[in-house]
């Protein structure tokens, strides 16, 4: 006997109807288990719909509005924006990149055929500044392993900070020589985020500075730590160079990216009015962006130009999206 599920989804198909969390089966290593699966973005009525919900779409950028390389662009992104711009939708873009700076964001949007205002990019180079100065607010120099995104914003706010770039001093491993190493007396935090100059050096330092309990320790992110650019072609992000100060320091960081909700704090400083019901984040990473849309309790589309794929989907049934989209330029189709 065909199962209930079976008739539901057969019907749905014959009338075009969305498969909206239809109770379905599926095997999770070997083991049986009932999921609500999300509903999929498939058709022209079910994007009206979706787009009659909200007012507000927070938006991750890398494998949403560009491939996770940072870099491929993603076909049709902006006819999308310019729909939800002409649709008078506001556009908050939140991502846990570190690499660029608000200003950077805003040039980088400007090559794939979009423009944003400053104001409405959240990243974590901005959180982690506005997280020390104006939250714990530190008075001591802050060392950093960053980029110069990050370094753009900490200016902006007039924080005292220094190691970005190559270390000065030369690498080496000899106890005697790690002594003679230039140090600072009045650190009051250490921050990480993506540093493509990290070396032995500068884990030795930020460790070095980090057993001194008051010192503060700040990582902008530690969910994604390696991404796939070409094949046999995986870059290091900003997880494994937290992960490697954390085992030296015998320290946990403070971790400001999402899923963590401080930036959700940050867009309703900026926002107050902004109404949950009508919110919701696209991205395309479960642990970070449904994650996150889940801990500060708003709706969540998931696309799938990026990490996660179906299969990845059905492994994690704690963290459903609402929907599911092919991409982020089907919404203007």
């Amino acid at each position: 006997m065909m199962s209930l599920a079976y008739h539901i989804c057969k019907l749905s198909r014959a009338r075009h109807v969305l498969f909206t969390f239809n109770e379905r089966l599926y095997r999770t290593d070997g083991v049986q288990d009932k999921v609500k699966l999300p509903q999929r973005l498939i058709h022209r009525h079910d994007f009206e719909h979706f787009l009659t919900s909200y007012d507000n779409f927070l938006l991750d950028c890398d494998g949403v509005l560009w491939q996770t390389d940072h870099v491929t662009p993603i076909g049709g992104i902006s006819q999308t924006i310019e729909l939800l711009h002409s649709l008078n939708k506001r556009l908050l873009y939140v991502t846990n990149n570190s690499m660029h700076g608000r200003s950077m964001y805003v040039e980088k949007f400007k090559k794939y055929g979009f423009e944003a205002a400053i104001e409405n990019i959240f990243g974590v180079a901005y959180a982690a500044a506005v997280y020390l100065k104006k939250v714990s607010n530190v008075t001591k120099k802050v060392y950093v392993l960053g980029s110069k995104g990050m370094i753009e914003e900490m200016d902006l706010l007039n924080i005292d900070h220094f190691g970005y770039g190559p270390d000065p001093d030369i690498p080496s491993w000899n106890p005697e020589e790690l002594l003679k190493m230039n140090f600072s007396d009045d650190v009051g935090a250490v921050l990480i985020g993506f540093d493509e100059f990290l070396n032995y050096n500068k884990i030795f330092k930020a460790a070095s500075y980090l057993t001194d309990n008051t010192c503060l320790y700040v990582a902008t992110n530690n969910i994604e730590s390696g991404v796939l650019i070409a094949p046999n072609r995986r870059q290091p992000l900003t997880g494994c160079l937290v992960t490697a100060v954390t085992a030296a320091s015998k320290r946990e960081p403070v971790v400001l990216g999402k899923p963590n909700t401080l930036m959700f704090d940050c867009i309703l400083e900026q926002y107050p009015s902004l109404v949950k019901k009508r919110t919701v984040f696209i991205g395309d990473s479960l642990k970070a962006d449904i994650a996150f849309a889940k801990n500060v309790g708003i709706d969540s589309a998931l696309v799938l130009t990026g990490s996660t794929t179906l299969e990845t989907l059905k492994a994690m049934p704690d963290l459903q999206p609402t929907y599911i989209l092919d991409s982020f330029a089907d919404l203007s189709k």
